[in-house]
């Protein structure tokens, strides 16, 4: 397997796309990476396409990969089949299945561990974790403590409020047109 390795530290001179069967980059800042293996330090990345992806303090765009493990990044975009990461956020993940240490705004799995973390929205078969924090999950199975604002039952009782009270209103439209 060949490897590329790349450090830099000059913005002026970063290559637009870096391709390769592994790549190791380290502070670094290019638009697309695409490899079996990217071991990423300190980069930012508009676009990675791997395999496997092992990404420490940095940001990408977004990420297609069939593992992706970072620590201490950003990530806005992650389709992955396994998805492994702590201290860090990501805007958007789907995985089939993810470990969160961190923040996530939208995940989706069919199985999803959640071990000190906080989600906006959580959608999964299967949920597990010490302590799960969401706005609103939607969950088949939930293995632990969860603390959310919105589950199950808050959907079901706010979108039958709102049937009602539109319900309301277009009867009152319609008694107000009569006259």
């Amino acid at each position: 397997m060949a490897e590329s390795e790349m450090n830099s530290d000059l913005p002026a001179n970063e290559p637009e796309s870096v391709t390769g069967d592994v790549i190791n980059l380290t502070n670094t800042q290019v638009k697309c990476v695409e490899a079996e293996v990217a071991r990423l330090n300190q980069c930012t990345i508009n676009q990675v396409t791997a395999e496997t992806v092992d990404f420490n303090n940095g940001a990408i765009q977004t990420v297609n990969s069939q593992n992706l493990t970072f620590q201490n990044g950003a990530v806005l975009v992650a389709h992955s089949n396994v998805l492994n990461f702590s201290d860090g956020g990501i805007g958007v993940a789907s995985s089939q299945e993810s470990t969160v240490n961190g923040n996530v705004g939208v995940l989706v799995a069919q199985t999803a561990t959640v071990n000190e973390g906080q989600t906006g929205l959580i959608v999964a078969r299967e949920i597990r974790g010490e302590k799960i924090k969401a706005v609103i999950m939607l969950a088949g199975e939930t293995h632990g403590n969860v603390e959310t604002i919105v589950d199950q039952r808050g959907i079901a009782l706010f979108g039958l409020a709102v049937g009602i009270a539109m319900s309301l209103v277009f009867s009152l439209f319609r008694i107000l047109k009569r006259r």
